[in-house]
C-alpha cells in the first residue's frame, strides 16, 4: 500500500528540531512499513497529520475520511489540473498539540505519534463502501510496524 502523509503544525514545533525529526521520521517509518501491506479496496491512504496550536487550532475543522474508488478531480490554477483518485483513503489524524508540546525528546514524541495514530485507527469511522477493509489486520499491520522499529512495545496498549 502507498502511503502519503501531509503534515501541519503550528509554527511553535519549529522552535525545537526534535519535534520536527519526529514527525519525519514517522511518516518515513509508516511509508516503508506499509509498502508490504495488501488490500483489494484500498492502494494508497493519504493522511494529513495536523498538529496545531490552540490559537491557530480554533480555525481547523478536520475533514470526515473520503474514499475514492476510482475519480478524477480537477484542480484550477494547479500544476498538475487533474488527480486521478484510485481506491484511495484519505482521512484527517489529528494529534493533541498539548500533549505533542510538553514532550522533550524525539523518542517520546515518535511513541507519542505512534499511539496516537494507533487509536486514530482503532476509532476512524471508514466509509460505507469500506465495509470488507480488513481493518483489523490494517491495525495490527500497524502496531507491527511500530514495534519491529522499536518506538513502542509489545506491553505498549492501544
Amino acid at each position: 500500500m502507498k502511503t502519503s502523509l501531509a503534515i501541519e503544525t503550528s509554527r511553535e514545533l519549529s522552535n525545537f528540531r526534535f519535534y520536527k525529526d519526529a514527525l519525519y521520521a514517522f511518516k518515513s517509518v509508516l511509508s516503508k512499513g506499509l509498502l508490504g501491506f495488501n488490500s483489494e479496496l484500498v492502494e494508497k491512504i493519504c493522511i494529513r497529520l495536523i498538529c496545531l496550536s490552540p490559537m491557530f487550532g480554533q480555525f481547523f475543522q478536520a475533514q470526515r475520511p473520503k474514499y475514492y474508488e476510482d475519480k478524477t478531480l480537477k484542480y484550477r490554477d494547479s500544476v498538475t489540473p487533474e488527480v486521478r483518485m484510485y481506491k484511495c483513503l484519505t482521512a484527517d489524524f489529528v494529534v493533541d498539540f498539548e500533549g505533542y508540546f510538553k514532550l522533550t525528546t524525539k523518542e517520546e514524541c515518535l511513541k507519542y505519534l505512534a499511539l496516537s495514530f494507533m487509536d486514530f485507527l482503532k476509532t476512524l469511522k471508514y466509509p460505507g463502501k469500506l465495509k470488507k477493509f480488513e481493518k483489523e489486520i490494517f491495525l495490527q499491520t500497524v502496531r507491527d510496524i511500530f514495534i519491529e522499529n522499536s518506538i513502542i512495545s509489545v506491553h505498549d496498549s492501544i
